[in-house]
């Protein structure tokens, strides 16, 4: 990993020449849908769909050969839809009659997905979530469970298909199933926020809250002095196979999430904001024991979502938002932890995905 130089601090110069990979992201056509579009550093954003019902979220294979989108509901029912990723050969693949199907995430090496699925009343309240297989080839389509009251949310996969993660909402934490063994390990994960996989495919990182013991000052002696407790939103490193899990954020009072794995494994991504403020979310970095912790921006008055690191490790890519305009649009943007600068990918876009075709 390059040693970080970061613009705003440190003064760098920017470099507006950085050559990144292609995005996909959700956009907004002329009649205000909202589709996927396809960019890269070079040319102008393409548009890959026009749906009347509008995109609600997508996943892309593996290869980057195929792409797997939800729309928006209609009258209690949505569809999903499989395309190429130019955009060509769009086809519908699930009606999900008076059904919320939605998060879409492909299995890897695979042409299947695993999607959530929630039943709507007549006055349109959703219900809870259920885990489906799709096959996106034949349309065919089961539950995962062989409980069928079995919940989860929030699925994620190893990079090499041997692990599931998934959120529980009746047990407020998070399993990972190992396929080959057909064993389960349990974390606490009450923030309710997928698991973010090691490229080793052995660790997962997860945000959950934490307790943290703020001291008095009356001498250093720990038994003589006062003592209280805040809750905050600490980063914990889970053991898949043992089921060790390990706070990296320390003994800061900090909200940490929206957590993603450099491919070196050397570092992680993450979100950081002072709990209990109305200060955006900013983008830091540190390293795996929690050491060399840094931010890359400080605007409290813009919101970063959730990063994303390029193949190679130089680039971040995640949407931002202006809290000081609510009635805006969220941008795409990417640092580039190479030069130390921030680049603006599209002014208005959201969910951007790295987009990289495999042979």
């Amino acid at each position: 990993m390059a040693m970080l130089c970061i613009l705003l601090f440190l003064g760098c110069s920017p470099k507006v020449d950085s050559s990144y990979p292609d995005i996909v992201y959700i956009g907004w056509d002329q009649e205000g849908a909202s589709q996927l579009f396809r960019i890269n550093s070079s040319d102008e954003p393409v548009q890959l769909t026009d749906l009347s019902e509008g995109v609600q979220d997508f996943s892309i294979a593996s290869d980057g050969r195929l792409i797997v989108l939800t729309t928006f509901s209609e009258g209690g029912s949505n569809t999903i839809w499989r395309l190429d990723s130019d955009g060509t050969n769009y086809v519908q693949i699930l009606d999900c009659q008076e059904m919320m199907c939605s998060q879409p995430v492909w299995f890897p090496g695979q042409e299947r997905i695993i999607y959530e699925r929630r039943e709507v009343t007549s006055n349109g309240i959703e219900g809870s979530p259920f885990l489906w297989w799709l096959d996106v080839g034949s349309g065919e389509s089961q539950q995962l469970f062989e409980d069928a009251e079995t919940r989860g949310n929030a699925v994620s996969f190893s990079s090499d298909g041997e692990w599931l993660s998934y959120l529980s909402p009746e047990d407020e934490g998070l399993y990972v199933y190992n396929f080959d063994s057909r064993k389960s390990q349990f974390f606490p994960a009450e923030v309710g926020m997928p698991a973010a996989w090691s490229p080793t495919n052995e660790k997962i990182v997860v945000p959950n809250l934490d307790l943290v013991i703020i001291h008095g000052d009356e001498g250093d002696d720990h038994l003589e002095h006062t003592h209280d407790y805040q809750s905050s939103t600490h980063l914990f490193i889970g053991d898949v196979r043992t089921g060790e899990f390990i706070s990296i954020s320390g003994d800061q009072t900090v909200e940490d999430n929206v957590p993603s794995w450099s491919p070196d494994g050397s570092q992680i991504a993450f979100g950081r904001r002072p709990p209990g403020t109305a200060a955006g979310r900013q983008m830091w970095v540190m390293d795996l024991d929690g050491s060399n912790a840094q931010p890359l921006l400080n605007e409290p008055n813009l919101n970063y979502g959730p990063p994303t690191w390029s193949p190679d490790g130089r680039y971040l890519l995640f949407q931002r938002f202006d809290l000081s305009h609510p009635e805006g649009f969220p941008g795409i943007w990417i640092f580039d932890l190479e030069m130390g600068n921030l680049i603006e990918v599209v002014s208005e876009g959201m969910q951007p995905q790295w987009l990289v075709e495999k042979s």
